[in-house]
């Protein structure tokens, strides 16, 4: 395991806001769109929350569903 770089530890706090929004978008509708497959989510234990970067400083949070997220990963590894 890595250690966290200084740029890290700041996003952290960002991460735990991005993925308490999720959350409460869940709360709220009682489900999810997966960014992948556009299916919905109805049981927040199957969401991964991905963080695309924007900006060296700047992530975006986006649902997954857990069978779609080594795919999507994998695409977005590979057209870095």
């Amino acid at each position: 395991m890595g250690t966290l770089r200084h740029n890290d530890i700041e996003a952290l706090p960002n991460r735990i806001v991005g993925m308490q929004r999720l959350e409460t978008l869940f709360n709220q509708k009682g489900y999810l769109i997966c960014q992948s497959s556009g299916e919905r989510i109805y049981d927040f234990n199957e969401v991964v929350a991905i963080f695309l970067p924007l900006s060296p400083s700047t992530d975006n949070v986006i649902a997954v569903s857990s069978i779609c997220a080594p795919e999507f990963v994998q695409k977005c590894i590979s057209s870095i």
